[in-house]
């Protein structure tokens, strides 16, 4: 009785037999298996944790309330920095601290319009009502380090 090896065909690997090609399948069905694993496995940090404070976002979902305009902190910048504010449609200007960055900020008024702001750590947001004040322009800042951000709120009617 003779055994007969069995018989090799030619993949683009080069020369294969059914030995070979069922150790091939399951090598790579382990390899899936271990990256759907460590998929499902990965979740938050452990400092997103112990920092118990919800996820901050970029993206709104639902338009601001009526009669306020939302000015994005973003990146050490104010979006929009240069604001014309008509008041009989929007009265109320609130910052939203969008940073992903952890840094904090305070908004002063640069003449001292209006009071400043309590220190806004990422997620927290201050609003100042401009209804009370003359039509102008508001010039305000915040400081990022050394570097002063500026913006300005213009309350002018058109002309």
């Amino acid at each position: 009785m003779t055994i007969m090896e069995p018989e090799a065909r030619t993949t683009m690997l080069g020369p294969t037999t059914p030995r070979r090609n069922v150790r091939t399948r399951w090598v790579m069905l382990t390899v899936i298996v271990a990256l759907v694993l460590g998929a499902c496995a990965s979740g938050p940090s452990d400092a997103a944790l112990e920092a118990d404070r919800a996820p901050t976002t970029t993206t709104t979902t639902e338009p601001p309330p009526e009669g306020i305009t939302v000015v994005i902190i973003e990146g050490g910048r104010f979006r929009p920095s240069n604001l014309k504010l008509d008041l009989t449609e929007f009265q109320i200007v609130e910052w939203r601290h969008e940073d992903s960055a952890e840094r904090e900020y305070v908004i002063e008024a640069r003449e001292g319009e209006f009071e400043p702001s309590p220190t806004l750590a990422p997620g927290d947001t201050f609003q100042v009502d401009f209804s009370g004040l003359e039509p102008g322009i508001y010039r305000y800042f915040s400081f990022l380090g050394n570097n002063r951000i500026p913006g300005s709120v213009d309350t002018r009617p058109a002309q």
